[in-house]
């Protein structure tokens, strides 16, 4: 008798789910022969090419992600992420070269930034992070971890490699200079004689659509502007001044101008 497809297709599902069946893959999927052959078969760039376009599919994304949102999936997610020798193999795997260089590709792109930046202004992610940050645990754990000299010095080393990013970018635009430089007086002898200027005011920035749509606030700390600066693709409205040129503009009796320029 010819079996039709559907025959066969049940017939062997209903082999492959045989507890003895799956013993014995598992147990030859552990074999080094086996895995030696498989890592070979799966670079093969036409493999990874296949494979790629097959996870693309709309049905296949939509079957991974009702599966991964199995109650008895997260729990077993959970329980494998808990196990110590799985957090030391990850741990040493953040730290290789390698990784470090394939995050910092992937998280620059721009379909990357964007995805994230729409995650990030969820309410529902928003109030999460508010949540977990006020933990007591929490912040005692982040208070200990910012008063280590490493965590400081890659603070500075990251807030200085910001801030000239933005000094680089403003001058150019504005000033067109390569060289960051005051756009008033033009000095540029260093960089720690600049700073960020708001054009028309800090408060008064509040009032301008364009800006409070992406996010801006007048009560933005140093780090916060310079973050929001750098995550929104340097918007107008923002200038590089020398301190000096920076706080004369400050002055009630000056109207908002530096002197320079009257």
């Amino acid at each position: 008798m010819v079996q039709t497809d559907e025959e066969r297709k049940a017939k062997r599902k209903e082999y492959n789910s045989r507890p003895e069946v799956k013993a014995k893959k598992k147990k030859l999927k552990q074999t080094s022969e086996v895995k030696v052959k498989q890592k070979g078969y799966d670079s093969r760039p036409e493999v990874k090419a296949k494979k790629k376009e097959y996870s693309q599919r709309p049905e296949v994304k939509a079957q991974q992600k009702e599966y991964s949102q199995r109650p008895e999936v997260k729990a077993k997610r959970k329980e494998y992420d808990s196990r110590p020798e799985v957090k030391a193999k990850r741990k040493k795997l953040k730290q290789t070269s390698e990784y470090k260089a394939q995050r910092k590709e992937y998280n620059s792109r721009p379909e990357v930034k964007a995805q994230q930046k729409e995650y990030l202004s969820r309410p529902e992610v928003k109030a999460k992070r508010k949540e977990y940050l006020s933990r007591p645990e929490v912040k005692v754990k982040a208070s200990k971890r910012s008063t280590t000299p490493e965590f400081r010095a890659k603070g500075i080393t990251l807030h200085n490699n910001e801030r000239l990013k933005i000094f680089q970018e403003y001058s150019k635009r504005l000033s067109k200079s390569d060289i960051p430089c005051c756009n008033c007086c033009g000095l540029n002898s260093h960089v720690d004689f600049l700073s960020i200027d708001h054009v028309l005011g800090r408060v008064e920035m509040d009032h301008i659509p364009e800006l409070v749509e992406i996010g801006y606030s007048s009560k933005f700390t140093t780090v916060a502007l310079r973050d929001w600066i750098v995550d929104n693709d340097f918007p107008e409205g923002f200038q590089i001044l020398c301190h000096n040129c920076n706080f004369a503009k400050a002055y009630p009796r000056n109207n908002g101008k530096c002197p320079h320029v009257g």
